[in-house]
């Protein structure tokens, strides 16, 4: 029996193509270093194609100090994975299967673009127009949700003979599986690119409290009601130049995006899938202690570090599905595990199991267009050789390490981060009798960094400096823990690295600037907090096992950076502001 779901297509397709479409490149390009340490490099294209990853999946700021502290990091990986090269641990199972699970990622993702790229239009200059206006209009939405066609024109003649929009949605969301009241169905406020194409260009053709008639989209079918909506007008071309380029590539990615899952729908539905229900539930109750107990970042990074440590106890050539009456197997799954989202393992095994096959089977097919020897499906498996060989070498020398040795030397690693008990922060004061005064002040510090230069074209009646001590024992309202110590090059990064740092104003009656002129700490003996460092040195064996793998008198300090590569790497998509 068929068992694939239209819903599991539609949604798991997307880490495919999570980082866009790879350029697939005829030419060898320049080989640029962006970081390297005692004949060690890390080349501009390996650290474009990671921290990218890295920055989509943890939302972070885009700034120089992120990127050469990531550079960094990944030259140190870089360092060990070459020593458990130099050790032989590339011929370990758990390398192989590494290399074996990137590249064939990267052969689906390469089927698409040959498969799937050349058959998406580009954008006319008029829907990119039309993307703007949509861009700037919100729609508050209700919808009435059905599985398949049937169903939704099951609903629409319900409409149609006057049953009420608002009891439908209630009953088609219990149907869904969702909580049902008044409020069922209901959307919030939607724009641009948060709906599939089909459903978009509907919904901003209704009229206030019209009903649309039903639509599919890449989750089944619906019904709009369209209660509001609101637009923001421009008076010139302006803000439409600035968001040109990026509407476009929005415009296209969905396209893409969209018809790549109906590429891989219909791919996959020409198999016939048969899942041993008792099987993948045995591999389920082995897997389920190892995942994250809640939805927690901290937690969702444990599982995944640990991924490579889970062992069900199941025989590998246990087959937990049928593929066209062929055996799919545990170890065949546990080999793909780290590619499936975590939320699917925790919330619909079955869901994580179809995942899993459905990527098989793309696999083998871009086989048949020997996507094996495309130039980014070969670069992705040198990047899953490092990759093997890293989390290999890192779990070879937990294996031999005494962590009994080790409890008074994480104490000082950890001491600034973990057993602070108190600190003492000497800072300056610069209270301003008015906001204005305050102001001008930093404006001259901003265009040269010089806090004592800004100070002398103030008028001294409209400041006064004090010279403070503060302990965190105490209550106090100003910031001055917080802030790096100024002219302390080890506190801060990048440019502004030696420069005085201030922080303000703030009103407390006059206007205040704080500036941290020296910190002293004071910590927990190690004999109090021992049981804690044993604690985390249990918590943190991956971080433990990088450390200790790195070379003997190896620094981080020693590693050089190009930071004018990693700029020209990729674009800045985060707020870059002083």
């Amino acid at each position: 029996m068929r068992h694939f779901s239209s819903f599991l297509i539609s949604m798991a397709f997307v880490a495919l193509v999570f980082s866009g479409c790879s350029r697939e490149q005829t030419g060898a390009d320049e080989v640029k270093i962006a970081a390297e340490w005692n004949g060690h490099f890390l080349t501009k294209e390996h650290f474009e194609r990671e921290y990218t990853h890295f920055a989509t999946y943890t939302h972070m700021r885009d700034r120089p100090e992120a990127r050469d502290s990531y550079a960094r990091l990944m030259l140190e990986r870089l360092i060990i994975a070459d020593y458990g090269r130099r050790n032989r641990l590339d011929t370990l199972p758990q390398v192989h299967d590494e290399i074996k699970r990137r590249r064939e990622m990267a052969m689906r993702r390469f089927l698409l673009e040959q498969k799937v790229k050349p058959e998406v239009p580009e954008p006319t200059e008029e829907e990119i127009r039309q993307a703007f206006d949509r861009a700037n209009t919100r729609l508050n939405l209700q919808q009435i949700y059905a599985p398949d066609e049937q169903a939704a024109r099951d609903y629409y003649r319900r409409l149609q003979n006057g049953e009420p929009f608002e009891r439908l949605a209630a009953e088609s969301m219990r149907r869904a599986g969702m909580p049902a009241d008044q409020q069922s169905g209901m959307m919030g406020w939607v724009t641009f690119d948060e709906l599939d194409e089909a459903p978009e260009d509907v919904v901003f053709g209704l009229e206030r409290h019209q009903i649309s008639q039903p639509v599919p989209s890449l989750r089944g079918w619906h019904i709009f009601k369209l209660h509001d909506w609101e637009r923001t007008i421009h008076l010139d071309d302006l803000s439409y130049d600035n968001m040109r380029d990026g509407l476009r590539h929005q415009v296209y990615q969905r396209r893409f995006d969209e018809a790549s899952a109906h590429f891989i729908r219909d791919i996959v539905f020409s198999h016939e899938l048969a899942l041993d229900r008792l099987a993948f539930s045995a591999l389920f109750e082995k897997i389920a202690p190892s995942l994250p107990t809640d939805g927690s970042p901290f937690e969702v990074q444990r599982y995944m570090r640990d991924l490579n440590l889970i062992m069900p106890e199941i025989d590998d050539s246990t087959p937990i599905a049928f593929v066209d009456r062929q055996p799919y197997t545990v170890g065949q799954f546990m080999r793909q595990l780290p590619d499936i989202p975590v939320y699917w393992v925790m919330n619909d095994f079955r869901h994580a199991v179809e995942i899993a096959i459905r990527d098989s089977i793309l696999a083998a097919r871009a086989m048949d267009i020997r996507a094996d020897t495309a130039r980014s499906v070969q670069f992705e498996t040198g990047l899953a050789e490092y990759a093997g060989l890293y989390y290999a070498t890192i779990g070879s020398v937990l294996d031999t390490l005494n962590f009994e040795r080790l409890p008074g030397t994480y104490y000082e690693v950890w001491k600034d981060e973990q057993f602070i008990d108190y600190q003492i922060t000497d800072f300056i004061q610069y209270e301003f009798t008015d906001s204005v005064t305050a102001a001008d002040a930093i404006s001259r510090f901003k265009q040269h960094g010089d806090w004592q230069k800004a100070l002398r074209d103030t008028d001294g009646s409209l400041y006064d400096v004090r010279r403070l001590e503060q302990s965190t024992r105490d209550e106090y309202h100003l910031p001055v823990h917080r802030l790096p110590v100024s002219g302390d090059t080890t506190a801060h990064a990048g440019p502004l690295a030696g420069r005085d740092i201030i922080e303000g104003p703030f009103n407390r009656g006059k206007w205040i600037i704080i500036e941290a002129k020296n910190r002293t700490r004071f910590y927990h003996a190690f004999e109090d907090v021992e049981e804690d460092v044993r604690q985390l040195l249990s918590d943190r064996r991956a971080y433990v096992g990088h450390r200790e793998a790195l070379p003997e008198g190896f620094s981080r300090d020693d590693i050089i950076v190009y930071q004018d590569v990693l700029d020209e790497a990729l674009p800045y998509y985060y707020d870059m502001a002083f």
